[in-house]
C-alpha cells in the first residue's frame, strides 16, 4: 500500500513551503523521511534529477529506466518509487504549487513551456505510458547542479534571508526547465506546448464565450484533432474543463466579494444564474449561498 507523504514533515514552515534534499545510494545519504524505495504519493509537487547512476523509476506502476540527466516532475496524487536504485545519486525539490501557499511568481505560470512541463507532462506521461520527455545532457545538467548546490548550502546554514535565495534559485529552475521544455521536438512536448497555450487563454477569458474553433485555432490544430489531444493531455472535454475553470473562479469571487449571485454567475461566463448554481452545487455538493456563508463562518 502507498505511503502517503506529508508535507510537514518535509516543509518546517506552512508560510514557506519548499525543501531540498540529496539522496546518494553507495554513500548512505539520505534524508528524514525518505521514501525513495517506498510507493508513496504526497499533496505537493516534486521535481527529481538523476545527478549519477541508474534505476528505475515507478511511476502509476508504469516503469521507467533513468540515468543521469533525467527530469522527472511529479505531481502529488501520482503513486511513485525507485527500485534498482543502489548506485543512484538524486536531488529532490519538493514545494508547493497552490497559489495561497505557493512559492513561485504568477510570472512563471505564463511561461510558455511551463504548464507544459509543471501541469500536463506527467499527467500526460502517465496515463498513456510514454518514456520521459526531459533529459539533460552533461553540461546542462551541471548548470543546473550547481544551482541546487548553493540551495541546499542555503538550505543547511540557515543565513539570513536563506529564503528568499532559496525562492530565487527555484524561479531560476523553473524558468531554465520550461526554456529547454519549449525548444524540445518531439511530438508529444510540441503539443503539450499549444494545450499549454489553450489553457492560458481559458483563463485570462474565462468570463466571455469562448468557442472549440478558437482554441483549436490557438493550438494550430484541425478542430477534431485538437478535441483528441486536449482530452489525452487534460483528462477531460475543453468544455468540461472551462466549466472547472469559471467554477473554481466563482469560489474566490464568493470568498473575496460581496456581488451578488447574479453578478458572480456573469462575471465568470455564465449567461444564466439558475444554470450557475445547478453547476456549483453538482461540482461542490453546495450552493453559492450556502457555500459562502459557510466560508465567512470559519
Amino acid at each position: 500500500m502507498a505511503v502517503k507523504a506529508l508535507g510537514e514533515h518535509y516543509f518546517k514552515d506552512d508560510n514557506f513551503p519548499l525543501n531540498v534534499c540529496r539522496v546518494v545510494r553507495k554513500e548512505d545519504v539520505t534524508h528524514q523521511f525518505d521514501l525513495t524505495d517506498v510507493e508513496h504519493f504526497h499533496d505537493f509537487t516534486e521535481l527529481v534529477f538523476i545527478i549519477k547512476g541508474q534505476g528505475v523509476q515507478v511511476i502509476e506502476q508504469q516503469e521507467y529506466i533513468v540515468s543521469a540527466g533525467d527530469v522527472f516532475v511529479l505531481q502529488g496524487n501520482q503513486k511513485h518509487y525507485f527500485k534498482d536504485s543502489k548506485g543512484i545519486e538524486i536531488v529532490n525539490i519538493m514545494f508547493s504549487l497552490r497559489k495561497k501557499q505557493g512559492v513561485i511568481s504568477d510570472d512563471l505560470r505564463k511561461l510558455s513551456g511551463y504548464k507544459a512541463l509543471f501541469i500536463l507532462e506527467s499527467q500526460y506521461r502517465a496515463n498513456h505510458h510514454l518514456k520521459n520527455n526531459l533529459r539533460l545532457n552533461r553540461s546542462e545538467l551541471a548548470k543546473f547542479e550547481f544551482i541546487m548546490n548553493i540551495m541546499i548550502q542555503e538550505q543547511e546554514q540557515k543565513l539570513q534571508s536563506y529564503e528568499h535565495i532559496l525562492k530565487n534559485k527555484l524561479e531560476e529552475l523553473i524558468i531554465l526547465l520550461s526554456r529547454h521544455y519549449s525548444s524540445l521536438e518531439t511530438t508529444e512536448a510540441k503539443s503539450l506546448l499549444r494545450i499549454g497555450k489553450v489553457i492560458e487563454y481559458m483563463e485570462e477569458n474565462y468570463f466571455d464565450k469562448i468557442y472549440i474553433d478558437q482554441l483549436a485555432e490557438i493550438a494550430f490544430m484541425s478542430t477534431r484533432n485538437f478535441q483528441r489531444i486536449f482530452q489525452k493531455a487534460v483528462g477531460e472535454s475543453f468544455s468540461d474543463y472551462l466549466l472547472s475553470i469559471r467554477l473554481q473562479k466563482a469560489r474566490q469571487y464568493l470568498r473575496t466579494t460581496q456581488n451578488s449571485i447574479a453578478t458572480i454567475a456573469i462575471d465568470c461566463g455564465f449567461n444564466d444564474s439558475n444554470y450557475f448554481i445547478k453547476c456549483f452545487k453538482k461540482q461542490y455538493n453546495s450552493t453559492p449561498v450556502k457555500f459562502r456563508m459557510r466560508y465567512h463562518a470559519i
